[in-house]
């Protein structure tokens, strides 16, 4: 069975997918990540966010494991997964989820890594253009607000600097970008369940899915 978790960043969809893997027993595939690997290589030089054929090729010198801890990267043998959560290098990341070509191969890359398995994958189009056919979708959301305050605390507890409004309006301006692509825009499937978690915690959001997990085995 996969399930498909969609969200904007900071909705808080990276937390319940990784719970929700925990208590399930199956690997969760967190594509976000694979998009920020390219990222961090056009950042060190390694790539070019603006050029299709160089970022098409970057997915083959990264290697990919998916398990119930989690999604890990390598790049020439070692786990760079710890070094991509930085603002440069999702900022190239979204860059780069704007190249037709290479959203199709990455999506065929997603589909390889999760074949014949159980999976929880979580991303911004994972139900929609990633597993259209998904058994169960859920689309996680929250305001602009609470996913700026979100990351600024996560930012701060990581001990980096912060603008909160600067993250605000990053975000702001992503939604907009990524909703109006003229290919794989960013919106719900329409299938999906939506989920707001606003000022909710996320131990209440993940009884939620599970009820409904669990509706469909009933």
């Amino acid at each position: 069975m996969i399930i498909a978790i969609d969200g904007p960043a900071g909705s808080g969809k990276s937390t319940l997918a990784k719970e929700l893997s925990k208590r399930l027993g199956v690997p969760y595939l967190e594509t976000g990540l694979l998009y920020r690997a390219v990222g961090y290589l056009c950042l060190k030089g390694k790539s070019r966010c603006d050029d299709v054929e160089s970022t098409v090729k970057s997915l083959d010198v990264l290697e990919v494991k998916v398990d119930v801890e989690g999604t890990r990267v390598f790049y020439e043998g070692n786990d760079i997964s710890g070094k991509l959560n930085d603002e440069r290098v999702g900022k190239l990341a979204s860059q780069v989820a704007t190249i037709p070509e290479f959203r199709e191969k990455i999506n065929d890359l997603f589909r390889n890594l999760v074949k014949g398995k159980s999976a929880v994958v979580e991303g911004r189009d994972a139900g929609t253009h990633i597993f259209p056919n998904a058994e169960l979708k859920f689309f996680i959301t929250a305001s602009p607000e609470e996913r700026a305050k979100r990351r600024y605390n996560q930012l701060l507890k990581a001990g980096k600097e912060a603008d909160y409004r600067e993250i605000l309006n990053a975000i702001v301006e992503r939604d907009k970008r990524d909703s109006s692509r003229a290919k794989y825009p960013f919106r719900p499937a329409p299938d999906a369940i939506v989920i707001d978690t606003t000022g909710r915690e996320v131990e209440e959001v993940l009884r939620e899915v599970m009820e409904r997990i669990n509706e469909l085995h009933s």
